[in-house]
């Protein structure tokens, strides 16, 4: 009898400890959670819940050692193994909370938030195929989940399967027609098939719904200056710089627009600001190189230049070592 008291005991305690977790009461939470486990000491779902709670105050390794416990406890205790995969990785230890998460889809299969989780770290770490594999079991389990046709369609983007992942991302938009997410990965993944108009279409949509989404808006940009809308695109960019000041891709395209229209000084203003954020930045690097040809400051740009194609490689390097080629055969200033 006294047994059943203590069992009962800390499952009051646990509801009630997931009640305030809900109200948003944290601390009302862990207290609760704590209550149950000096009732009951080896609680699973206790230790589990006093784990999640204090990840949500930042006490993550707090929540590892808890988590762990209550798998040794319950091993096929899938939500432990989610939240100790989320709790890894937010540490930085992103291998262990794969770990964790491939663990949590193997003792629960049917743990659409588990898969969910394990795709979008799967994808964190450039490996789409495993991504995709996930959110396909994901998407096995919830067919018209949008949010999860949106990663799935992203997944197939960075695959560079634009057709499939336009199909999918036009599910997305159909189930959820009120996804910002959706529409602004739709429009972004028509924009790399050159699709223009559409993409317009999406990424405006995008921004009616989500006005604060500045990925959206670059992207708009962009497809905006693909079409030869140049206001309009500078417009669009200036608004993304200055919500967002930091933004390198941003500034970086601005200062690019900047350089086309031969503002030099507005463009270099831009391209220095992007380096500040990231000195090594090649394509800011290079663009900085070429504005300083042309405003005739010679010897500094052919010391970026020859410092990209020496020290780096990409893109960017080629293109360094083909605009001093250029200006070596006396080709004067220009892109």
């Amino acid at each position: 009898m006294v047994g059943r008291e203590r069992d009962v005991n800390a499952r009051d305690h646990n509801n009630r400890g997931v009640l305030r977790q809900l109200e948003g009461d944290l601390e009302g939470a862990r207290m609760e959670y704590e209550a149950a486990l000096l009732v009951e000491p080896e609680n699973a779902t206790a230790l589990n819940n006093l784990g999640f709670a204090l990840a949500q105050q930042g006490r993550l390794n707090e929540a590892i050692e808890l988590y762990t416990k209550a798998i040794e406890l319950d091993p096929k205790r899938g939500m432990a193994f989610v939240n100790l995969g989320i709790a890894r990785a937010t540490t930085g230890e992103v291998d262990l909370g794969i770990h964790a998460l491939e663990r949590a889809t193997e003792v629960d299969p049917k743990n659409i938030l588990a898969w969910d989780n394990l795709g979008r770290l799967q994808l964190s770490v450039g490996n789409a195929t495993a991504a995709e594999r996930a959110w396909r079991q994901a998407l096995s389990l919830a067919p018209s989940d949008g949010r999860l046709l949106v990663s799935f369609g992203t997944a197939l983007a960075a695959q560079q399967r634009l057709g499939e992942a336009i199909d999918v991302l036009r599910r997305a938009t159909h189930f959820d027609p009120t996804s910002a997410r959706g529409w602004a990965q739709l429009g972004a993944v028509l924009f790399l098939n050159q699709d223009l108009g559409s993409a317009t279409e999406s990424l405006e949509r995008a921004l009616a719904l989500d006005p604060s989404d500045q990925d959206a808006r670059r992207h708009l940009a962009l497809t905006l200056l693909a079409r030869g809308r140049e206001e309009e695109a500078g417009a669009e960019m200036e608004r993304v710089v200055e919500a967002s000041p930091k933004n390198v891709p941003a500034l970086v395209d601005l200062g690019v627009l900047l350089l086309s229209k031969r503002d030099l000084e507005q463009a270099l203003r831009m391209l220095d600001a992007a380096l500040s954020q990231d000195s090594q930045e090649t394509r800011a690097r290079f663009y900085r190189a070429v504005v300083l040809d042309q405003l005739g400051r010679s010897s500094e740009s052919g010391s970026e230049l020859r410092s990209l194609a020496e020290e780096t490689v990409g893109k960017y390097a080629d293109r360094a070592r083909e605009y001093s080629a250029w200006r070596g055969r006396g080709n004067g200033r220009g892109l």
